[in-house]
């Protein structure tokens, strides 16, 4: 499209001076004329930046700035599981005192068999669970991980075999099932001579 062929388009000329109106023309009077400045004020002036330049001058040098303050993230990350030894080993309830009773014998145990079979014990880890009757016999014992040898895995299940477990109290043998107490995940761990 032609804009100036075009007969409909609006003929400019550029921007027009408008005259003031005589009351406005009348008021504007030149203003009194400052005094002058010595020359220890010029230099002042020269030196001195006001606070604005200063804020400008600032957010300017900061804004070139490629420096970033080091930001550490941390991410939490865990669940909750019924599932092995509780987070809260409270020994000082009945059944806490019990439990502690049932490792120190298996444990007293352990230790001995240990001693006479190292040459045949390979480093590892092995977890047994078993269920404790009321009378103190252990049942149903089974192996549920072994990451040793067979020799390391015997020596664990006659230890908990061995054990001299007292009956279950009283007191303890109410809140538990009629079956007994029942243990999941009992670990042993063999480290290396070191």
């Amino acid at each position: 499209m032609d804009f100036e062929s075009n007969p409909y388009s609006l003929d400019s000329k550029g921007a027009q001076a408008q005259q003031k109106p005589a009351s406005q023309q009348k008021a504007a009077q030149p203003a009194a004329q400052p005094e002058p400045i010595t020359a220890a004020e010029q230099f002042a002036l020269l030196t001195q930046k006001s606070a604005s330049a200063l804020d400008a001058a600032a957010a300017s040098s900061q804004a070139q700035s490629a420096y970033r303050r080091q930001k550490e993230r941390t991410q939490i990350a865990g669940n909750i599981t019924t599932r092995g030894i509780s987070s809260v080993n409270a020994l000082g309830t009945p059944l806490g005192r019990y439990q502690k009773i049932v490792a120190d014998s298996i444990g007293s145990r352990w230790y001995t068999y240990v001693e006479q079979k190292r040459d045949l014990i390979n480093i590892g880890t092995l977890r047994l669970g078993f269920v404790i009757e009321r009378s103190g016999r252990v049942k149903s014992l089974k192996v549920t991980e072994n990451s040793s040898n067979e020799a390391f895995a015997s020596v664990c299940v006659q230890s908990v075999l061995e054990a001299h477990l007292p009956p279950i109290p009283e007191d303890v043998a109410q809140s538990l099932p009629p079956e007994g107490l029942e243990v999941e995940g009992l670990g042993f761990i063999i480290f290396p001579n070191g």
